[in-house]
């Protein structure tokens, strides 16, 4: 019997020492198939990436060469005077070159042209001047900004404007296309109006609802592709759709859009309690609470703070005597100021004139300039837009100058305008 038992239990033995020698065959045997499996698969993935790196290298090497393209026949087109700009974020913009002039030769033409005397002294414009140091030229966005890749913006014509955005919003979307990039400033607004109006051709737009409220005959397409004129829908143009005569230099390769359509944030300038603050040259870099202080302000014809309407124009003066707010209040609860001719506001007797802010379209020496009105608040924070809206009339123009509004202020009347710097 126990020798019955003993070969049993050897019989047992061999065979579980059999098992195990199959299942460490078996888990011998699928770590070389995992192992064989894992090189394809490694395989495989390497030749996919290899593929799609091959096919991005190709699509991009495609797209610069269909970009070079474009710009090519861009500046061959417009005789250099467009070109195209590809930003950090991938996005393209469509620029004009402004080149440098002089103020002598503006102030004498605008005399010539319209016998006033704008006083704006000599030398080269502060659009062209940055810390001092001159520019040859600078770059402009052609058209409004839009809607881009990547989160940014981009300059491209027949789209609609990118609107919504508050001023600090609309700073960040164009400091973030890279280096030499920045908000139009109020400096290169101003030089390019004075320009305009020393040519001859200062521009109209959409300044009456899908057109030119001065010839209803001068229309582009509405985002509704609604009626020109009708007051009803969204009547906001595509971007350069217009006519030559709303470009700065009346003509296909100019500055599209500068006045009517939406009103333009601009940088380097504000209100703090009605003083004004700008830059003294065309410096982006410069921090905002560095920006200089002019003993220049807004102040009021009525020190009253009931409702939130219209109070009369603003007065330049050396000081605000009547103020139509609390100091330091950025609400849109009280009074705000305006005149229907920016040129033509009344100035204390004790203002001194500033050369400066002549030079900046924000005072003048004679009603007589580019037209457009003035509104302001000389309570709080605001920060400036420019160009009227799509239903200004004659309110609208190069010379319009809105600064009533707080810098959170979003509104799908408000655009703004991308710059660069070679």
């Amino acid at each position: 019997m126990s020798d019955t038992i003993n070969s049993l239990l050897e019989s047992m033995a061999t065979a579980v020492d059999a098992s195990n020698e199959q299942t460490a065959a078996s888990q011998e045997l699928a770590q070389e198939v995992s192992g064989k499996m894992a090189q394809i698969d490694k395989k495989a993935d390497d030749a996919i990436a290899r593929a799609e790196a091959d096919y991005g290298a190709k699509v991009g090497e495609l797209t610069t060469h269909a970009i070079e393209g474009h710009k090519k026949a861009i500046e061959d087109a417009s005789g250099g005077r467009n070109t195209i700009l590809t930003d950090e974020q991938g996005n393209t913009n469509i620029m004009v070159r402004v080149p440098r002039f002089n103020y002598e030769d503006l102030n004498a033409k605008i005399l010539e042209l319209t016998g006033a005397d704008l006083q704006l002294g000599t030398g080269t414009p502060t659009m062209f001047m940055t810390d001092g140091a001159p520019r040859g030229e600078v770059y402009i966005a052609k058209y409004l900004a839009s809607a881009g890749a990547n989160g940014g913006c981009s300059v491209v014509g027949g789209v609609q404007p990118r609107t919504s955005v508050n001023y600090d919003v609309a700073k960040g979307l164009c400091t973030a296309k890279g280096a030499g990039w920045h908000m139009m400033s109020i400096h290169e607004w101003a030089a390019i109006a004075f320009w305009s109006l020393a040519n001859g051709s200062v521009p109209r737009g959409n300044t009456n609802y899908g057109r030119s409220h001065e010839n209803k005959l001068e229309t582009a397409r509405r985002h509704d592709d609604g009626m020109p004129g009708d007051t009803a829908g969204t009547c906001r143009t595509d971007t350069g759709k217009g006519p030559d005569t709303w470009a700065h230099d009346h003509g296909a390769f100019g500055i599209q859009d500068l006045v009517g359509n939406v009103w333009e944030w601009l940088d380097q300038m504000k209100l703090d309690d009605g003083q004004i603050i700008t830059t003294l040259d065309n410096d982006p870099s410069i921090a905002e609470v560095n920006w200089h202080r002019h003993g220049a302000y807004f102040d009021s014809p009525s020190d009253s703070q009931d409702g939130d309407g219209n109070i009369g124009a603003p007065i330049l003066n050396n000081a605000v005597t009547k103020r139509n707010g609390p100091v330091d209040d950025d609400s849109h609860d009280y009074p705000y100021m305006s005149g229907s001719n920016f040129a033509g506001i009344t100035k204390g007797v004790s203002y001194t004139p500033s050369e400066i802010l002549r030079r900046l379209l924000i005072e003048s020496a004679s009603a007589t300039s580019v037209a457009g009105a003035i509104h302001a608040r000389n309570y709080g924070d605001r920060l400036p837009r420019r160009g009227g809206s799509l239903s200004g009339g004659p309110n609208a123009g190069l010379g319009a100058l809105d600064i009533k509004n707080a810098r959170s202020f979003a509104h799908g009347g408000f655009g703004f305008r991308p710059a660069f710097f070679a």
